[in-house]
């Protein structure tokens, strides 16, 4: 039977469990970052979404105005004949 020192071989668990948690902390850390860059990617979306709509309203808007202007100069121009 052969004599085999503990404590070398249990320093050794520990360093691998030692490097198994700085790598699941690595993960965790890299995991929140990449979760943060979403969230701010997906603010991003939701802005240039909401712009795009206001966009399309007041597009909308001037379309109708102008509509509303030139049935306004039909109008008067038929006052004026009629005057």
């Amino acid at each position: 039977m052969a004599l085999v020192k503990k404590a070398a071989l249990s320093g050794q668990r520990s360093l691998a469990r030692g490097s198994e948690q700085t790598s699941l902390n690595q993960l965790g850390r890299l995991n929140e970052e990449h979760r943060r860059k979403a969230r701010t990617y997906a603010k991003q979306q939701k802005a240039a979404e909401r712009v795009a709509a206001a966009t399309t309203e007041l597009a909308s808007g001037i379309t109708e105005a102008s509509s509303a202007a030139e049935e306004l100069r039909k109008a008067m121009e038929q006052i004026a004949a009629g005057a």
